[in-house]
């Protein structure tokens, strides 16, 4: 019964919104007899869909090279800064939390102005922000740079997405989430290397002037390419309400975080894992990077072409189980570096598979409060970030490397666990509505 219900195919529900004293008037797709139908995605012929998607996939590489940049920098950032390298690293936390706890909230905050216009300032927040670190004097200033950063990012990522699935039509959405994610991936692979590569050639403070410089160009190509001025559904206060009393997605919010926390579990500590349990020399962990990052661009873009085929909740249910057969089964491969390096690259593809079909799903539970949503699901994400990382340290403080791989495996099933509930919830109101 539990993979019946996981594997069922989604169904919409509800589209015209949920609240107190719910009804659906007759010719209505609004709640209370309001006679507006929910809005029509913005179609721009396919070229220019198609330049605005991949534009709206820079936005987000930039947002995640802004935010792990300091990943390579750290000692020279240190150095100059006159402090220990875990005050450094501390700032990638920093950040999370800024994100996690002000993306939601931005939403109830901006009320109503379009979501490309609120891209736009918080792609030029973005790159003030990173000159702000440039400049910073000393490590308090760094700081509060990285809050402003992060500020700014708040209005980047979950808005990219929701505006990407506007410029397609609903059964293309699948992968046009997947592309605009895509570029979360390239910051992995080429952003982070490029912030290292520029620091040691040009100094830290010039590689954040020079990702200023990028985010303010990518912001220009967005304001070319997207056209997109409608203004956003209104969110207050009430929305959020709205979103945790109804299981559908309050748990798939919840599923959100634990899946992050079940990846980070792995990839926190993912360099002494691959050293201690294969044998993976330092020299080769560059390869290794490269190689799972490649592997995570491929992983997010075919499950944009599985999310649109074979539905959201399949696809999200295969990832989940096919990620904890990946982290059981590392537990037993041959102690050999490249079988180390494999299943590194392995896990990556599967892992990534998740983000698309997440925000395809969100965006059908309910399309009036999808850029809620999106930015709910991107601070569970963060938040998952942090816990995964923190449970991963203790496991490895206690046990070593070994046991990495089972916290995972714990995550992903209270993962499948709140999607099953989710599932259950969604099935429900689906049966009121046609009953309705």
């Amino acid at each position: 019964r539990l993979s019946a219900l996981l594997c069922r195919p989604t169904v919409a529900v509800r589209r015209g919104g949920w609240g107190p004293g719910h009804r659906r008037a007759r010719g209505s797709g609004r709640p209370d007899g309001q006679r507006h139908p929910p809005a029509q995605p913005l179609l721009n012929d396919t070229r220019f869909a198609t330049l605005g998607l991949w534009s709206l996939s820079l936005a987000y590489f930039s947002m995640g090279t802004a935010s792990i940049a300091v990943v390579g920098l750290i000692h020279a950032m240190a150095v100059s800064l006159a402090v220990s390298k875990p005050a450094i690293a501390g700032l990638v936390t920093v950040f999370a939390l800024t994100f996690a706890v002000t993306a939601p909230l931005l939403q109830v905050a901006t009320g109503r102005l379009p979501r490309r216009t609120l891209l736009l300032v918080g792609l030029h927040t973005m790159a003030i922000g990173c000159l702000a670190t440039a400049w910073a004097p000393s490590y308090e200033w760094m700081v509060a740079a990285r809050v402003l950063t992060a500020l700014g990012a708040c209005a980047v990522g979950p808005v990219a997405s929701s505006l990407g699935a506007g410029l397609v039509k609903p059964e293309r959405q699948g992968h046009a989430l997947a592309v605009v994610f895509s570029g979360m991936t390239f910051a992995t692979v080429f952003g982070l290397p490029m912030a290292t590569w520029l620091g040691g050639l040009l100094g830290w403070r010039w590689t954040f002037v020079g990702l200023a410089a990028l985010i303010a160009a990518i912001a220009f190509t967005i304001q070319w390419l997207v056209s997109d001025r409608r203004p956003a559904p209104a969110v207050t206060l009430g929305s959020f309400l709205q979103v945790f009393r109804h299981g559908a997605t309050a748990w798939a919010v919840a599923m959100a975080g634990c899946y992050m926390a079940a990846q980070f579990s792995l990839y926190a500590l993912v360099s002494p894992f691959l050293q201690e349990r294969f044998g993976v020399s330092t020299d080769q962990l560059s390869l290794a990077f490269l190689l799972a990052g490649l592997a995570s661009v491929i992983g997010n873009l075919m499950a944009g072409r599985f999310g649109d085929r074979l539905g959201a909740a399949r696809t999200l249910a295969g990832t989940m189980i096919g990620l904890a057969g990946a982290f059981l089964l590392v537990l037993v491969l041959p102690t050999r570096d490249w079988v180390g390096i494999a299943a590194f690259a392995g896990w990556s593809m599967i892992g990534m598979a998740f983000y698309a079909p997440q925000q395809k799903r969100l965006v059908g539970l309910a399309p009036e409060l999808r850029n809620l949503l999106l930015a709910m699901n991107s601070s569970a994400l963060y938040i998952g970030m942090s816990l995964g990382a923190a449970a991963s340290s203790h496991a490895y403080r206690t046990a070593g490397a070994w046991p990495l791989p089972l916290v995972g495996v714990g995550f992903l099933v209270l993962a499948l666990c709140a999607f099953a509930l989710s599932r259950r919830a969604e099935l429900r109101d689906a049966r009121a509505a046609l009953s309705a």
